[in-house]
C-alpha cells in the first residue's frame, strides 16, 4: 500500500480545526499499519481518523449498513422494503424511503475487503478520497478546487440517510467532488459528531492532484471575513471593469 508523493502542505493555509482525512479502499488485508479494536459507524470513522494514527477496518469493525455499501452483503428486505425509516417518521410512507436504494453509491459486491483511514499528516497511502472539514468561510475556496480550473458546476448529492456513502463512495465510483452540510445528515447528527453548518467536502483520487494544484493558486483570505463593498459599490466596480474590457476588447 505504498503512498504517492503527493504534496498536502497547500491544506495547511487553512489551519482547518479537523484535520482532512485520507480513506482507501482495499481488496487485501494491509500491512505496517494497525487494526482498529472497536466498532463504529462509518461516518464516525471520519472523526476517529482525524485525531489518531492511521488505522484499518475489517468487517467485524462495522456497526451500521456498512457491510451493504461496501459490497459485504446484500441489503435485508427490511431496507429494501422502504420500511426501516419510514416507520421512525423519517419518509412520509415506505414507498418514498424506497426509493433511496434506487440509487444509494454503493461498491461492486466483492470488490472491497478493508478500509483504510489516516490523517493527512500521518498518510501511509495515496487515498481513493480525501475528506475535508471546511467552515463556513473555508468552504467557498475549497468548493473552488476543481471549478477554478474546469468551469464544472459546484454539486452537492446526498439523501438526509446513509449520507456517509454519499461522502466516501459516491465520489469513488464517480470520479466526481461531493459535499454534505453537516445537519443535514440525520444519523450523524443524531451521534453529535459535528457541530450543524460544516461543509464535509469529498475529493476523490482521480481528482485529488488538480484540488491540490488550483488551491495553491486560489486567493484564500485567512483570518475573519473582511468586510464586503456592499451593493453601490460593487456594481461601481463591476461597471468599470466592463469598461476596461470593452476598450481590451475593441484594441
Amino acid at each position: 500500500m505504498p503512498a504517492k508523493q503527493r504534496d498536502y502542505s497547500v491544506l495547511d493555509r487553512f489551519h482547518f480545526e479537523y484535520k482532512p482525512v485520507g480513506v482507501k479502499y482495499l481488496p487485501t488485508r494491509p500491512k505496517g499499519i494497525r487494526k482498529l479494536e472497536k466498532a463504529l459507524n462509518f461516518c464516525e470513522m471520519i472523526k476517529e481518523a482525524q485525531d489518531t494514527e492511521p488505522f484499518y477496518v475489517a468487517p467485524d469493525n462495522w456497526h451500521c449498513v456498512e457491510p451493504h455499501l461496501l459490497g459485504f452483503e446484500d441489503f435485508p428486505s427490511i431496507y429494501n422494503s422502504g420500511l426501516f425509516g419510514a416507520d421512525e417518521g423519517l419518509y412520509q410512507e415506505a414507498r418514498a424511503n424506497r426509493q433511496l436504494y434506487n440509487y444509494l453509491p454503493q461498491m461492486v459486491k466483492g470488490s472491497v475487503q478493508y478500509v483504510a483511514f489516516g490523517p493527512v499528516d500521518k498518510l501511509p497511502f495515496d487515498p481513493d478520497v480525501m475528506v475535508l472539514t471546511a467552515t463556513m468561510e473555508q468552504a467557498p475556496t475549497v468548493l473552488r478546487a476543481l471549478n477554478y480550473s474546469t468551469g464544472e458546476p459546484i454539486v452537492s448529492k446526498t439523501t438526509p440517510v446513509v449520507a456517509c456513502s454519499w461522502l466516501m463512495v459516491y465520489p469513488v465510483i464517480s470520479g466526481e467532488m461531493n459535499y454534505v452540510v453537516t445537519g443535514l445528515g440525520l444519523g450523524m447528527d443524531a451521534m453529535d459528531m459535528f457541530p450543524a453548518g460544516l461543509f464535509l467536502i469529498s475529493i476523490p483520487f482521480q481528482k485529488l492532484g488538480e484540488a491540490l494544484r488550483n488551491l495553491a493558486e486560489i486567493r484564500y483570505q485567512e483570518g475573519p471575513r473582511p468586510p464586503r463593498p456592499g451593493g453601490d459599490a460593487h456594481r461601481a466596480r463591476v461597471e468599470t471593469y466592463k469598461e476596461e474590457l470593452q476598450r481590451k476588447w475593441a484594441e
